[in-house]
């Protein structure tokens, strides 16, 4: 090294500011206290999250219910289920009280899905058919005791998960209809179709257990009506059916009993057309009138002679106004009628029994009609009385089962609420990975900082 380059490298040393150490290693400590403190922070908000999310995905488990040994409670209100609650295939809610739909709920939609709520408390679970657009109450039906789910094709056990499929019968669609009042048969509705449109339909009862079946009666596409067709008595030992305005009444046999016809354009009310003592039928009629009304349209429901069709002399339940449909599901022990009453989206045109029906879903009761679906106890002497309602948008079909409605006994609801397992788990993966992110940011400037 020669005398010059000595003299540069010592000049060049003296411009350089000297380390100080005692200096440095403050501020490497203030740097690591201060990435631990980022840490913790983080640690906590993640900690607060989950703790404030996953008490809020649970059901209201804790509030007063029927007794286990009780038929169960029908939920004062239901609310929209979580996105990614379990199906009951995989998570048995063991009995439900109550089944809805919505179209709605979830961002990627919930067409082909129902909600079941538990007989005894808030525990919601789903039916999921990527298939069919089931509406409850027309297209899937509980059972009396509310420990079975008959759809579109086939019977899940509630309390087992597993599936029975409902004999094929020789048709496209095998959509159920009502249940006999011991359980043990289910009267379906045997449709065969060119396209999408209903070709021929056949009333048939079906043991779901056995995988037996009888057929009925030949019904009329163009006419039949889910959720509107048949009943079965109380005793369970007779069955009524209709097939355009023709009324008939059956024994469990299938011997015809009687035969009417029902006039101006009336039909079975529901499964619950059947009176408690079974000395008669409900029918369902709609006038159009109303000039100015917000939904010009009327039902009345009407108690005739199962044996002439003649109206019996009983006081008159009051008329319903403003809504799209009504459905009788049963009869509350005080002896009130209880219905369904699907309200109107506004300005919409009115629909009756005569509108669409040759597909699945289509008709009086279409979502594209209906805004809100709510459960009433009606009377002669009284007015409405609501047993079950929910959201606008998030109920617009429903069945209750009928131990449940001939039970009568109404629960204080708390539907689930939060954000749902599947944006919980997203937000817990969000934050975990930002965690992750942030420490691999920290470390490479930990790297990458002074050394002493």
């Amino acid at each position: 090294m020669t005398a010059r380059l000595r003299g540069a490298l010592r000049e060049r040393a003296d411009q350089v500011e000297p380390y100080d150490l005692y200096r440095g290693a403050i501020d490497l400590a203030r740097r690591r206290r201060r990435r631990g403190r980022i840490l913790a922070a983080a640690a906590a908000v993640l900690a607060v999250v989950l703790t404030a999310i996953v008490p809020l995905d649970r059901p209201g488990r804790d509030l007063p219910a029927a007794p286990p040994a009780a038929p169960g409670s029908l939920p004062n209100r239901v609310g929209v289920p979580l996105w990614g609650t379990s199906e009951v295939e995989n998570a048995p809610i063991g009995a439900a009280s109550v089944v809805f739909g919505a179209p709605d709920w979830w961002p990627l939609g919930s067409k082909g899905d129902l909600a079941l709520v538990g007989a005894h408390e808030d525990v919601y679970g789903i039916s999921h058919d990527p298939e069919n657009f089931r509406y409850a109450g027309e297209h899937a039906v509980l059972s009396p005791s509310g420990t079975r789910l008959a759809t579109v094709g086939s019977v899940i056990d509630l309390d087992t998960g597993d599936h029975t499929p409902l004999p094929r019968l020789d048709a496209d669609l095998v959509v159920p209809q009502a249940w006999s009042p011991d359980g043990r048969r289910l009267a379906v509705t045997a449709y065969t179709a060119d396209g999408e449109r209903f070709t021929s339909a056949t009333l048939h009862l079906v043991d779901p257990v056995a995988g037996t079946s009888r057929v009925i009666s030949d019904l009329d596409p163009r006419t039949d009506r889910d959720g509107y067709t048949v009943a079965f008595s109380r005793d369970g030992g007779r069955l009524a059916f209709q097939s355009g305005a023709i009324v008939t009444v059956t024994s469990m046999d299938g011997r015809v009993i009687s035969r009417f016809r029902a006039v101006d354009d009336s039909r079975l009310a529901g499964k619950g057309s059947w009176t408690p003592d079974g000395f008669g039928l409900t029918l369902l009629r709609q006038s159009r009138c109303c000039d100015g009304a917000d939904y010009p349209s009327r039902w009345k429901l009407i108690m005739v002679d199962p044996a002439t069709g003649e109206e019996r002399s009983t006081p008159a339940i009051r008329e319903l106004t403003d809504l799209v449909a009504v459905r009788l599901l049963g009869w509350s022990p005080s002896g009130e009628a209880v219905i369904t009453a699907s309200y109107p989206f506004a300005g919409i045109d009115v629909t009756g029994f005569e509108t669409g029906g040759a597909r699945l879903g289509e008709g009086l009761t279409d979502y594209e009609w209906v805004r809100k679906t709510e459960v009433w106890a009606v009377s002669p002497f009284t007015t409405p009385r609501t047993l079950l309602t929910g959201p606008d948008l998030q109920i617009r079909s429903v069945d209750v089962a009928d131990d449940v409605i001939s039970g009568g006994v109404i629960r204080a609801a708390r539907p689930p609420s939060g954000l749902g397992p599947y944006l919980r788990n997203a937000l817990i993966l969000t934050i975990v990975g930002l965690l992750t992110l942030l420490a691999i940011r920290l470390r490479r400037r930990r790297r990458s900082g002074p050394r002493s």
